[in-house]
């Protein structure tokens, strides 16, 4: 197995692609190449070049609003960054699915046909959709049910501002809607990473009350009443930090004793109804759930990556990691940090050298338990390794 990347920051398709494959040989099995800042002709124009430059059997991917290699974050200029693996003994098919199309896999069987991959197999998915054309949510719902426990990376493709401005590609197809992905079965080991760049404060509560994304009572009392009480006792950090945004944690597990930072999906709390005291959060939620406040800033995203590139570090001891993908939310970078290169620089500094290749994205798709989520904000990776007997 072995992976390898390049970084372009050439504006024109003929130099981008001189320069994605100076000194490049050999057959590769997959790639994912993303691009930003260039029009969707330049784009599709560089992807014709490289199909004729390049042996690699599947190659998907998108526009962007910026990318990452494995040096660096280029963001609001034109960049092109690339990443080749050959992967011998694992089995990628690409396939592409628009809403109509989705819409009609109302059973796990329809999936298994369409996909062309079964629960059995333990699929991997890495998913490149258009934000505008797709509903992500239920996309995920249908396919968190066909294929239970089966991980889904991926990011939004973020160069638009308006629908069927993205470009979407498979190979010499493009498209300008829908999604684009891969399954990937067998020959790899495939370990995920979301940093949601968060910190839990106050006390843990169980919900009590609740409707759709409405949370009425936490632990028999009304939301605001033990939100005032959090923020009451909370230190001054804290209260200026959820001036700024005040977030909702909902643990994947309301079983875990001792929840702490990772056990969480993250979403904002969107409103607190003054009248009847009920909280209104970004996500659907129902009594029983264990809900925590959280805070985010640009110190408590870092120390989350770090903190959590530790961990894996500390579960794979004997092993680095071949090739990464990283998602990023196109709020990150220098927008949250305030410098360059901030968290490739970390990544590299726990797992590298690792080639490496993604973007900043509208949004980002990984796991978090045992189910795959739709995310914002969040730095989600997907680390590849050596299966037992790959090469």
């Amino acid at each position: 197995m072995k992976f390898i990347s390049r970084l372009s920051t050439q504006n024109q398709p003929a130099k981008i692609a001189a320069e994605l494959t100076n000194n490049l040989s050999g057959e590769f099995t997959s790639g994912f190449l993303f691009l930003s800042e260039l029009s969707q002709e330049a784009a599709a124009e560089t992807l014709s070049l490289l199909r004729k430059q390049l042996k690699v059997k599947t190659l998907i991917g998108c526009t962007c609003a910026g990318v990452i290699g494995s040096d660096a974050e280029i963001e609001r200029e034109p960049a092109t960054t690339l990443i080749l693996g050959n992967l011998p003994e694992a089995k990628i098919t690409p396939f592409i699915m628009t809403q109509n199309t989705l819409e009609e896999l109302q059973k796990a069987q329809d999936w298994y046909n369409y996909l062309n991959v079964f629960p059995n197999e333990q699929p991997k998915f890495i998913l490149l959709p258009d934000p505008f054309s797709v509903d992500m949510n239920y996309f995920l719902s249908g396919l968190n049910a066909a294929y239970p426990g089966c991980p889904v990376m991926g990011g939004l493709a973020s160069a638009a501002t308006a629908p069927r401005e993205n470009l979407l590609f498979i190979n010499d197809e493009t498209y300008d809607e829908g999604v684009v992905g891969i399954t990937l079965v067998g020959g790899i080991d495939i370990k995920t990473i979301v940093s949601q760049g968060c910190r839990p404060f106050g006390e843990n509560y169980i919900i009590t009350k609740a409707e759709k994304n409405i949370i009425y009572k936490l632990a028999g009392r009304p939301f605001i009443n033990v939100l005032e009480e959090v923020l009451q006792k909370a230190t001054a950090r804290d209260k200026m930090l959820a001036q700024e945004a005040l977030l909702v944690g909902i643990a994947m597990d309301e079983y875990t004793h001792n929840l702490k930072r990772g056990d969480f999906i993250i979403r904002n709390l969107i409103g607190v109804d003054q009248d009847t005291g009920a909280g209104v959060i970004a996500e659907y939620v129902k009594p029983g759930q264990t809900i925590q406040f959280h805070v985010r800033d640009a110190e408590t995203a870092s120390e989350d990556l770090n903190e959590l590139l530790d961990q894996q570090n500390a579960k794979t001891p004997n092993a680095r990691p071949k090739g990464a993908l990283v998602f990023s939310c196109n709020g990150r970078g220098e927008n949250l940090f305030h410098k360059k290169n901030h968290e490739i620089s970390i990544i590299q500094k726990h797992l590298g050298p690792v080639p490496a290749a993604g973007f900043f994205c509208a949004g980002e798709i990984c796991p978090v338990g045992k189910s795959n989520f739709l995310h914002g904000f969040t730095s989600s990776i997907a680390l590849f390794y050596s299966s037992s007997g790959a090469k």
